[in-house]
C-alpha cells in the first residue's frame, strides 16, 4: 500500500523539478544587452524603437533639458531633436551594470557625437539607467543624463 508520505513526497519532488525547468526556460535577460539595444535604436534614428525602450510611466533628465520628460510625447519629442542629425551616434564607454531582483541599474559614461552645419559636436556624458523586467525584457523607468564636467585646470 502506498503511503500517504510517499505520494507527498514525489508530489515534492515533481514541483520542484517543474520549478526549475521553468526557472530555466525563463532565464532573465542580460541587462547589459538594453543598453546595447538602446544605443543601437537611437544610431538607428528609429524614434518609436527608442521610445519602445522606456516604460510608459519613465522619467528622463536628459543633458540637453531643464525639466523632466514625464509623457511618451516628451521622450518622442527630444530623441526627435537628437536622432535629427543623420550621423548621430552613441559611444558607450563604460557601464555598471547591478541587478537586484526585478530591478537593474546601469551606470556609466558614452559619448554623442553628430555633425551640425557642417561642424563636429563631440559630448562626452555620462548616464544612469533605472530597469524594471517587465514582459520578459528590461525597460527604463528612469533615465539620467548629463554632459561630464570639464576638469579643473590647475594653476
Amino acid at each position: 500500500m502506498i503511503s500517504f508520505r510517499s505520494i507527498a513526497g514525489v508530489f515534492a519532488v515533481s514541483v520542484m523539478l517543474a520549478g526549475a525547468v521553468y526557472a530555466a526556460s525563463t532565464k532573465t535577460p542580460d541587462v547589459s544587452d538594453a543598453l546595447k539595444q538602446w544605443e543601437a535604436a537611437v544610431e538607428s534614428r528609429n524614434i518609436d524603437k527608442v521610445v519602445s525602450y522606456y516604460d510608459k510611466k519613465a522619467i528622463m533628465f536628459p543633458a540637453f533639458a531643464i525639466k523632466p520628460l514625464t509623457t511618451r510625447a516628451q521622450l518622442t519629442e527630444y530623441y526627435r531633436k537628437v536622432t535629427s542629425n543623420p550621423d548621430v551616434k552613441v559611444e558607450i564607454t563604460e557601464t555598471h551594470p547591478r541587478q537586484f531582483g526585478n530591478v537593474a541599474l546601469n551606470s556609466g559614461l558614452y559619448t554623442l557625437s553628430y555633425t551640425q552645419e557642417g561642424e563636429s559636436i563631440v559630448i562626452p556624458s555620462r548616464f544612469s539607467f533605472t530597469y524594471i523586467l517587465s514582459g520578459g525584457k528590461w525597460v527604463i523607468v528612469d533615465h539620467h543624463s548629463s554632459k561630464v564636467p570639464l576638469e579643473k585646470q590647475k594653476q
